[in-house]
């Protein structure tokens, strides 16, 4: 196995006491290499990190790949043994780069010069490099996958490393022809012939092309290598000048247009594209130097100077460095761009676009993919991924906007340029179109739905990182909306989002202080005008913004589960008040309480009315339980069983707001109810008139609301609610009666009780109380 040490832990400096306060933490400015344990390979990194371990067998897995295509690309005169021993100390020292922290690409770069120094230089050698050190390969071969462009990152410096020391290579060829020329100049002709015929030899079987021309481009020699680089003939290209043979879209940067002088210091070198014989382009690194007539063993020898130009075809050098900028900056699995290029383009609109125009974008997330995955595999979902890009790419990329993969099952469009007002809108739409057919996986056709968060605001307004803030705040408001499939950003709305968030956030501090107080709804018999119940209403007594009722903060509560300790408060204040009333006549009203979903799957509810029951001494037959009936119906076989408890003890249990949710009777005639209360918006198509006292057992007169009035009658569907429910044996209480029309016809059609303002308003427990005795 392999041991690295770090510098804190080479210098032999002391290691952190693992026994302080801090836990052991590597300090936050230093990183060290920790030794092998068990025969892996530990890199540490910054505390708080986790330590990545590629065990050694994973080392050498990757090391005699990397040796296998040496063997099968290079001539290297070394053994076996030797070369496969040189790969396993690169990929270490690759390896332990990856995942060292901080990351630093640098080892890549001096590991592809150490490559060529070592002659492993071949075009097709380079390529396979690259390939090898890809998450793809790397992965099945045991190497824990690296963060964010990490591994990118040190492919493209081995890949600058190697052709680096290859173009310096290059350079020193061709200073040892310059130096053999001088040198063959410098002796008698007889020496001067035999460093001539060294100089034609390497000129001759130099691996890179090179010509020699006149000073003003006219090729007078050419070795073999640059011809069959473009395919030209030494009498073809000597017909041609340099820059005949540069592509017309590079044109070629001539000596005295670059500043290249007889009292030059050095060779000029730049990349340009060459026309090849039979109108191919290849891409090449020219390297131009000045040689005197002295030097040149050929031409004419009364000229003051040539051009020595060296050409290395960089072709493949030049594609491979695209498909890493291209992978770098694109999702593999789509070939959409990714989230970098994304924000590079969203930026650029923002600075083009005038300031009062608008810019939108759109966040598409991708609904169930998880449950895709889960049931008929990965495979199956990136599937799905990769459908949903081909038919965005298709119908909306070619529309001018920009389509992109962000996340996992994220996607997100740039609305293309000169959209107006409302644009991005109007996209959604579309997009929700487009992706509303089936997909075909294997042999199924699975539909997918799919979230839009859409953001559109003036180019002045904002940057990048705030518009996509916008947009997936907006589509967390269109998830939190099962009514809805995409959503518009509203700066107005964010503000009361967050307001929402801290009145959430006040509520158990509020719990704690006693700012939660409850009111008391009569619920009234219609036949005698009696009041049998009561409904316990809780309100907040907010220090900021007053007296909040119910509807402001309940689903709030829900949200965040604070419904439970919420709800025990309000059953044990209820209950307490309720006991109070035993002793207001012989039939004293029960209490009816509000039950949220969360508490009815809570385990602790039987116990906490248990407890309730207990301490205040009310009896259950006095307790009436208001549960909806979205808590109970297709819900878990749990919460049906503790309903069947708490009506085991005498507790009556009330489907409240009954008509808002399922609306099954069939179903909730297996469950313990006695009680049916009708939604208040059932109401509304009753005979109703304008809100009058009603003298009874309540006492006074009270204020009234106006009703709301809707055309058309649901007479005929109270009716039947109130038949069927007493075909069940159930009760029916009314909602929301407002009106004595009302109650005179929820009378007629049977119904047993009403309850609303035309009875009386939520009133304190002491006037409640008070009520009772008048």
């Amino acid at each position: 196995m392999y041991r690295f040490a770090g510098s804190a832990i080479a210098a032999g400096r002391p290691r952190p006491d693992r026994s302080s306060g801090t836990g052991g933490s590597i300090p936050p400015v230093c990183s060290a290499l920790v030794g092998i344990r068990s025969g892996g390979l530990r890199v540490a990194v910054h505390a708080g990190s986790t330590g990545v371990v590629v065990p050694s067998a994973v080392v050498d897995a990757v090391a005699h790949r990397w040796w296998e295509i040496a063997r099968e690309t290079c001539f290297v005169p070394m053994s076996s043994a030797d070369t496969e021993a040189e790969f396993r100390s690169h990929t270490s020292r690759l390896l332990r780069a990856l995942f060292a922290d901080p990351f630093s690409a640098e080892p890549g770069r001096e590991v592809g010069a150490a490559l060529v120094a070592r002659r492993f230089a071949a075009p097709e050698f380079l390529g396979r490099t690259t390939a090898l050190f890809d998450d793809a390969v790397l992965a099945p071969l045991g190497v824990p996958g690296a963060s964010g462009g990490q591994l990118a990152d040190l492919r493209s410096a081995l890949v600058t490393g190697y052709t680096e020391a290859i173009r310096d290579q290059t350079l020193a060829q061709q200073e040892e022809l310059r130096r053999a020329d001088l040198a063959a100049r410098a002796e008698s002709d007889a020496v001067s012939r035999a460093h001539a015929a060294r100089f034609r030899a390497v000129f001759e079987n130099a691996a890179v092309g090179i010509a020699i021309s006149e000073w003003d481009g006219t090729i007078l020699e050419a070795n073999p290598a640059l011809q069959r680089m473009l395919g030209y003939t030494l009498k073809q290209l000597r017909e041609r000048g340099l820059d005949d043979l540069v592509h017309r879209d590079g044109a070629f940067a001539g000596p005295t247009e670059v500043g290249l002088r007889s009292d030059s210091a050095g060779p000029i070198s730049g990349e340009r594209p060459l026309v090849v014989n039979g109108g191919g382009v290849i891409w090449a690194q020219l390297t131009t130097s000045i040689i005197s007539p002295e030097e040149a063993t050929f031409g004419n020898q009364d000229a003051e100077r040539y051009q020595l130009t060296v050409v290395e075809d960089v072709t493949d050098r030049r594609r491979m460095r695209a498909r890493l900028v291209h992978q770098a900056l694109h999702d593999p699995l789509t070939s959409l761009p990714n989230r970098a290029l994304f924000f590079d383009r969203l930026r650029e609109v923002l600075v083009r676009t005038g300031p009062r125009d608008p810019v939108g974008i759109l966040v598409i997330d991708i609904d169930g993919l998880a449950a895709v995955n889960d049931s008929l595999g990965h495979e199956a979902g990136d599937q799905i991924l990769a459908s949903v890009a081909d038919r965005l790419t298709e119908e909306i990329s070619r529309a001018g906007h920009l389509v992109a993969r962000i996340d996992g099952d994220d996607f997100a469009i740039l609305v293309g340029p000169g959209g107006y007002r409302g644009a991005a809108e109007a996209l959604a739409r579309r997009v929700l179109a487009v992706l509303g057919r089936p997909f075909g996986v294997g042999a199924h056709a699975i539909p997918v739905t799919v979230t839009i968060g859409v953001a559109e605001v003036d180019a002045a307004g904002t940057d990048a990182s705030g518009l996509l803030r916008a947009a997936q705040t907006a589509l967390e408001w269109a998830k939190g909306d099962p009514t809805r499939s995409w959503a518009v950003f509203e700066p107005g709305r964010g503000e009361r989002e967050a307001a929402r968030r801290r009145l959430a956030a006040a509520m158990p501090a509020a719990l704690e202080s006693g700012a939660f107080q409850l009111d008391f709804q009569p619920i009234v018999g219609l036949s005698d005008g009696a009041v049998y119940a009561a409904e316990a209403l809780v309100r907040w007594n907010h220090p900021r913004f007053g007296v909040l009722d119910p509807a402001q903060f309940i689903p709030l509560a829900e949200e965040t589960g604070f419904i439970v300790p919420l709800g025990r408060w309000v059953l044990a204040e209820a209950c307490r008040q309720a006991s109070r009333w035993r002793t207001s006549g012989p039939r004293p009203p029960l209490v009816s309480v509000n039950i949220a979903a969360r508490q009815v799957s809570d385990p602790s509810l039987l116990n906490d009315v248990a407890v309730v029951l207990d301490r205040t001494g009310l009896p259950p037959e006095g307790l009436q339980l208001e549960i909806t009936e979205s808590a109970i119906v297709g819900s878990a076989e749990a919460p049906t069983e503790v309903l069947q408890a708490l009506a085991g003890e005498g507790i009556r249990i009330v489907i409240d707001d009954f008509g808002t949710g399922y609306s099954n009777l069939s179903t909730l005639r297996h469950l313990p109810i006695r009680e049916l209360k009708l939604a208040g918006p059932f109401l509304q198509g009753v005979a109703s008139e304008q809100p009058a006292a009603l003298p009874g057992p309540v006492g006074t007169a009270l204020e009234r609301r106006p009703p709301d009035r809707v055309p058309g009658a649901d007479m005929d569907v109270v009716g039947a609610l109130v038949g069927l429910a007493h075909t069940l044996g159930l009760s029916v209480t009314a909602e929301g009666v407002e009106t004595a029309g009302q109650a005179d016809r929820l009378r007629e059609l049977g119904c047993d009780a009403g309850q609303g303002w035309y009875f009386a308003s939520p009133m304190p427990p002491d006037e409640f109380a008070a009520s009772l005795t008048r």
